[in-house]
């Protein structure tokens, strides 16, 4: 149950009577489509912004790093209030459209503006928050691979470009793709193909780990980026990643076929300083590899 005190504006929200069920969370309902869905259950402090590291981490280019926080304070006789409090941001942020000078007190359904990105703060049953990660989910992962959905790697690696050029750091790019799929789809079936893809992504996935991000585009491309590493040390990447795809044994239902991937490599901002331009160099380094005999990197 709602608990007045304050005014209207400014009220104190506990926590409701079954706030074992009852969850805080932060919902993005407006925003870059990269962000739509994304939320944040708030246990103590949630802090939002560009930083990847943030909690609740943005793609939107005029947030700051760290720009806004909500936190949960537990007052005299364990009342429960959420605070919102301005993290010294460039563009400011809203609350219900005015701006937040200090520590402002949160409601349940109240609309938290950050550069072009609005929030919706409310309280979340069981069935609720679990229906909002099922979204989130949906909407940010690729549900073959696991991989990070194509909207998703796109402001992901918009953001690390802008960093880059901040920091005169170089960005490499890694295209690559399934050699010879359509032979197994003919052979083996498209199932056998879907399991091939979903394989070569898992994999993908645990050769990049932290060194970078990925995601899978078209049917069985895969692209993956990589900050901070040169040509050498990029190829060197998808090198490791061709050998451990012709190393691995691709069986399923007593069935084994044996794939291979071809890659291509480009850096930033040697081959362009756009994503556009740094793709389209290392698909054309990608074709290369495939005219040189496929199964092999390229840059």
């Amino acid at each position: 149950m709602v608990a007045l005190a304050d005014t209207v504006e400014n009220q104190v929200i506990a926590e409701p009577a079954e706030s074992g069920r009852k969850l805080a969370t932060l919902v993005v309902v407006q925003g870059s489509d990269a962000d739509l869905g994304a939320h944040a259950r708030i246990v103590t402090r949630v802090v939002v912004g560009r930083d990847p590291a943030a909690e609740l981490s943005l793609s939107d280019a005029r947030a700051s790093k760290q720009h806004a926080a909500v936190e949960r304070v537990e007052g005299l006789g364990g009342r429960v209030r959420y605070e919102l409090k301005d993290l010294g941001s460039t563009n400011g942020t809203l609350l219900n459209g005015k701006k937040v000078k200090s520590t402002r007190k949160l409601k349940d359904g109240d609309k938290i503006s950050i550069a072009s990105t609005v929030l919706r703060f409310s309280f979340a049953d069981e069935v609720d928050a679990a229906f909002q990660a099922q979204v989130e989910a949906m909407l940010s992962t690729d549900a073959l691979t696991g991989l990070l959905a194509p909207r998703r790697f796109d402001a992901a690696l918009d953001e690390a470009l802008r960093a880059a050029h901040h920091k005169n750091q170089t960005l490499a790019l890694v295209v690559l793709d399934i050699d010879h799929l359509k032979q197994i789809n003919d052979t083996h079936g498209h199932a056998m193909g879907a399991f091939t893809i979903g394989q070569v992504g898992h994999l993908l996935a645990a050769v990049v780990g932290a060194r970078g991000t990925a995601t899978r585009f078209g049917g069985d491309e895969f692209v993956a980026f990589f900050p901070g590493l040169d040509a050498t040390a990029a190829a060197q990447v998808a090198e490791e990643l061709r050998d451990r795809i012709a190393r691995h044994p691709f069986t399923r239902e007593k069935k084994t076929v044996k794939p291979t991937v071809s890659a291509g490599v480009a850096v930033f901002p040697v081959k362009g300083t756009t994503r556009k331009a740094i793709f389209e160099a290392a698909d054309r380094a990608l074709y290369r590899a495939k005219a040189r005999g496929k199964d092999r990197v390229a840059h």
